[in-house]
């Protein structure tokens, strides 16, 4: 038997090894690329940038936000012990800091003095003041502890 008839007999397992040889050269590259981690170094860069990104809102829904503050600071000034009015100018506070209206150590600051007056002078705490109080407890994370404190309030 000549050489070339060898490799004719042995065409297929030297097909076979030269396929195996290819696959395990492009699973060797493909691990090397750590696809799956830069999918979630994107992932996590993309959420990081969207949520520091201001929200995009219409004019006409910025000018009710701004009036409705307004309205609240001024409802608030007028009744500071209703809850009605503690809710509405706590939920406001927050709209207004999480589009972006209104800056975010401005709106601390008027949400502390609310909560202060609620600390000092405990009023009735209805469900759409705990529900603001969430609202807050979300735009102003620093504050939680005072506001758990304050909701569960008898």
């Amino acid at each position: 038997m000549t050489f070339r008839e060898g490799l004719l007999k042995a065409r297929g397992q030297i097909t076979f090894i030269a396929a195996l040889t290819i696959s395990t050269g492009i699973i060797i590259y493909l691990e090397s690329l750590d696809t799956e981690e830069r999918i979630q170094g994107r992932v996590s860069t993309e959420l990081a940038r969207q949520r520091n990104a201001p929200p995009s809102i219409s004019p006409a829904v910025e000018a009710r936000v701004k009036a409705n503050l307004q309205r609240s600071e001024e409802m608030y000034s007028a009744e500071p012990n209703a809850a009605a009015s503690r809710a509405a100018l706590l939920t406001s506070l927050a709209s207004a800091v999480q589009l972006s209206i209104l800056r975010p150590e401005d709106g601390l600051t008027r949400a502390q003095r609310v909560i202060a007056d609620m600390e000092r002078q405990t009023g009735e705490v209805t469900p759409v003041l705990v529900s603001a109080l969430g609202a807050t407890a979300v735009a102003f994370p620093s504050l939680q502890d005072r506001i758990a404190t304050v909701a569960s309030a008898p």
